[in-house]
């Protein structure tokens, strides 16, 4: 209690800020952590003493500069003589007078030898520095007053700031932009209802994995717990305990001496291990306070190794299995675990699946490729997996319902189930897996990709090439003013280029391009089933169109969740960015209904009328195309490639034709038999 009261005299008395520490060992990693001005350290304490710890702080380079303070109820002169052997600046005797104490030792720099001296700059502005040296290139956000500090300090770098019509858009366009690149997005945005905005893409980006850091300006310390507008602080709203449960690390900054550690902590935090976002809120007196650059150095990663002897296990249940199966998931989509898949299934002859996410995970024109298993999936995919499999190797996916075709139990392989997965929460979930693989998708694809090179004489079984991936066939419209979706689904893929980024919305719209869409190329499908929101794939076109400013970026989307999150049309508009977005318009709530009408036997009426998609994006400042019949896309084939702005179109799709689906309800909650039905 003395030490917490004392805490608070010096930081607003003295402005020092103070850290405490009641062992050696936690003082040393705070040390390595903080890199303090000055350490006050008892000499005599259990375990470690204080002159072995200062030994070690003086002779790590990192922390060497550091001033060290040693004290002792008990100062002899030999104490004293060790004290500074060690490396200590004084050894002093107990009770310590602080201010005294600070006031002798912390003279300026420059007397106590020849470093450079300490610069001090603006929170907000050091905050804009450490991102753009951490490689960020763009910041999503909204302005607002809490946030202003932070919006200021972007007008002097070089980062570009794009400016979303609503916090959820900013979201989504980061979620899109590291969805497509792997890389750290960046959101901006202002206390209360800014935060509360953001929510949802902030729990969609918890869900699908994504690397998105949200930075949250907060009300004025001293204004904390008053009633002010907008308190999003633990006296107010309690932002940091509302999205402790959607984040890997969600945290206020509560000094300024913290702001450039606690920022290191949150960009390494949002990218290691599985992957996900952060919240960080800033209050206004931290980012407008002065910060000490601090001379830090060093990092920490979290990385996965698989034994030997599980390799050559695991190669060995694959090569003579006779039915294996691949089913590779989002995690197989980056960081070179594509380029080992494919060596892998061929070296094994082992067909692949992917899960709906994890579409171009594995080129669908192979010859191995079996095309998607679960929502949206392929005939070609599901018979081969109901007509028997000894081995699964699912990696890269957490097996969740949409990607196991509702729990399908033809995947608890009577041979072997081994499911590789970075996250550990994601094995043992739904199946009971023979080997539980807590890796990277590319380091243990490459490890067996490796192993199976250095065993060019071992022999694999013959087996024959799957026949390649089976779509459905279905008629096409009969009305004179409709078309049927997967007719829309193949007229646009033939007027766009083959490395066109599509990112898909959540609708039935979904199962069309899951299943029509011809994907070779990883990056190519952006879908963010884990929270399955709607409304996200515009901004996610906008984010991946960032990132690929030379390809071709489409969303698909309904026309509910057009009405849900158009007006970032504006932002594509105001940023000059040439996104193509599809909507596949059947004027209602098309999955809802048919899902009701499924489970309950009756058709509700959930009309999305009247919405004229053409006339809200003219207004909006977008190019627009309508298209009722077969030809007309394909008509369109010059604008949708020349256009320089974004372009919607508004695609009247007939209703009545539709893929057949698994029943969800049934699927999770299996009848007698335990046998889930397909309804169309």
């Amino acid at each position: 209690m003395q030490l917490r009261a004392i805490e608070r005299v010096l930081r607003d008395q003295h402005q020092v800020e103070l850290t405490l520490a009641d062992n050696a060992i936690d003082a040393m990693i705070a040390v390595g952590a903080i890199k303090p001005e000055l350490v006050i350290m008892d000499i005599i304490m259990p375990g470690l003493d204080g002159i072995e710890a200062c030994r070690r702080i003086k002779s790590n380079p990192e922390t060497r500069d550091i001033q060290v303070v040693l004290a002792s109820a008990m100062m002899t002169p030999d104490l004293d003589r060790a004290a500074r052997l060690a490396g200590a600046k004084r050894a002093v005797a107990k009770p310590v007078d602080l201010v005294e104490l600070l006031g002798s030792t912390l003279v300026a720099p420059n007397a106590l030898d020849d470093r450079d001296p300490v610069t001090t700059i603006r929170g907000a502005n050091l905050i804009v520095e450490m991102l753009a040296e951490a490689g960020v290139e763009v910041v999503f956000g909204l302005p607002g007053g809490a946030i202003s500090p932070l919006h200021d300090a972007l007008l002097d770098s070089k980062l570009r700031v794009v400016t979303t019509r609503h916090e959820s858009g900013a979201m989504f366009a980061a979620a899109g932009y590291a969805h497509a690149t792997g890389k750290l997005a960046v959101v901006a945005v202002t206390t209360g209802p800014g935060v509360l905005n953001a929510m949802t893409g902030l729990a969609s980006a918890w869900c699908d994995g994504l690397p998105v850091l949200l930075l949250v300006g907060e009300v004025p310390r001293p204004a904390q717990g008053k009633g002010v507008l907008q308190d999003g602080s633990s006296h107010g709203l309690h932002i940091v305990d509302m999205s402790r449960h959607i984040t890997k690390l969600s945290a206020e900054m509560a000094r300024a001496s913290m702001l450039p550690h606690l920022l290191r902590r949150a960009i390494a935090t949002t990218l290691s291990g599985r992957r996900g976002p952060v919240l960080l809120t800033l209050p206004m007196d931290v980012t407008t306070a002065q910060v000490a650059r601090p001379r830090s150095g060093g990092c920490f990663q979290l990385t996965g190794t698989v034994s030997p002897e599980l390799v050559d296990e695991i190669v060995a249940l694959l090569r003579d299995a006779q039915r294996p199966l691949i089913l590779a998931g989002n995690g197989a989509r980056s960081d070179g675990a594509p380029q080992y898949l494919i060596a892998v299934a061929e070296r094994l002859t082992c067909p692949v699946a992917t899960t709906p996410k994890g579409k171009g995970a594995f080129p669908e024109s192979h010859p191995l490729a079996l095309g998607v298993l679960g929502l949206g999936g392929h005939r070609s995919a599901l018979r081969y997996l109901e007509n028997g499999v000894d081995v699964v190797l699912a990696v890269g996916t957490s097996l969740g319902d949409l990607a196991t075709d509702g729990f399908s139990p033809h995947l608890q392989a009577p041979w072997a189930l081994v499911h590789v997965d970075i996250d550990s929460r994601q094995i043992g979930k739904s199946y009971a897996p023979t080997h539980a693989i807590v890796a990277t998708a590319s380091k243990f694809l490459a490890a067996l990709a490796d192993r199976l090179a250095a065993q060019p004489g071992r022999q694999v079984m013959l087996r024959a090439l799957p026949g390649g991936v089976e779509r459905a066939i279905l008629p096409s419209s009969r009305r004179f003013d409709r078309i049927a979706s997967h007719d829309a689904i193949t007229e646009l893929q033939d007027v766009l280029p083959s490395d066109t980024i599509y990112s898909i919305d959540s609708g039935e719209h979904f199962l069309f391009a899951a299943h029509y869409l011809a994907i070779d190329l990883p990056a190519s499908f952006v879908a963010m089933t884990g929270l399955g929101s709607m409304g996200q794939s515009i901004g996610a076109t906008i984010g991946a169109q960032l990132a690929f400013p030379d390809r071709t970026v489409a969303a698909i989307c309904g026309d509910g969740c057009f009405a849900m999150n158009a007006f970032e049309i504006a932002t594509a508009v105001a940023e000059c960015l040439p996104i193509r977005v599809f909507v596949f318009n059947d004027e209602r709530l098309g999955m809802v209904e048919n899902g009701h009408q499924a489970v309950y036997g009756r058709h509700p009426q959930y009309p999305t009328t009247p919405l004229d998609v053409c006339a809200v994006a003219r207004g909006l400042g977008a190019t627009v195309l309508r298209v009722e019949r077969p030809g007309q896309l394909r008509a369109a084939r010059d604008l949708l490639r020349s256009a320089h702005g974004p372009v919607v179109v508004d695609i009247r799709i007939d209703p009545d034709i539709a893929l057949p689906k698994r029943d969800r309800v049934s699927a999770m909650a299996p009848a007698a038999g335990g046998k889930a039905k397909s309804v169309k």
